[in-house]
């Protein structure tokens, strides 16, 4: 009896937190693609319509964020479904789902989720920064860095990478905090 509510109870975690996982996995590669350092030379954009493109890939990982954020926010009434599913006792189910949702590491997941959504304004701010200051920018001949004529686009653009380098490394900390 106990081998067979082990095996139930097991079935519906990994429904739940396998679909989390995975949907977390997927974004965490989005992440990892739009922090390569390429993303923030406005030199590697050969158009404007480049950073159009970039501009629907940063939509893309948003909406996977959003997907991501709506996991957590519904895992409460998913395990509870999906306990029930698998024909444990209501009374029971409670008590499994309530010890499960207390292994989230909630603190850490609310924190990179509000530093996900402030990297997307970040970088959507640096990509709207080369739409409107298209080739205001040359190549610095040492290492292909941009190179700014103007002292404060040369200022803004500095601190919008850092700004998104700041974030993107909070929110490396916070994964690397979730797999502790």
């Amino acid at each position: 009896m106990a081998a067979k509510l082990r095996e139930r109870v097991g079935k519906a975690a990994d429904e739940v937190m396998g679909r989390i996982r995975k949907e977390e996995g997927d974004l965490y590669n989005r992440f990892s693609y739009l922090r390569k350092p390429d993303r923030l030379n406005p030199n590697t954009y050969t158009s404007k319509n480049d950073v159009e493109q970039w501009r629907q890939l940063l939509q893309q990982f948003n909406e996977k964020a959003d997907t991501v954020d709506k996991l957590y926010t519904n895992a409460d009434l998913d395990l509870g479904n999906a306990l029930i599913q698998q024909r444990i006792n209501q009374g029971i189910a409670e008590q499994i789902k309530k010890a499960l949702l207390s292994s989230f590491p909630w603190d850490i997941i609310k924190r990179k989720n509000q530093l996900i959504k402030e990297f997307v304004s970040d970088f959507g701010n640096l990509l709207t920064f080369y739409a409107n200051n298209w080739a205001s920018w040359k190549k610095d001949s040492a290492g292909g860095a941009p190179a700014f004529d103007d002292p404060k686009l040369a200022a803004s653009y500095q601190s919008l990478k850092e700004k998104i380098n700041a974030v993107g490394t909070q929110i490396e900390d916070q994964y690397q905090a979730m797999t502790r």
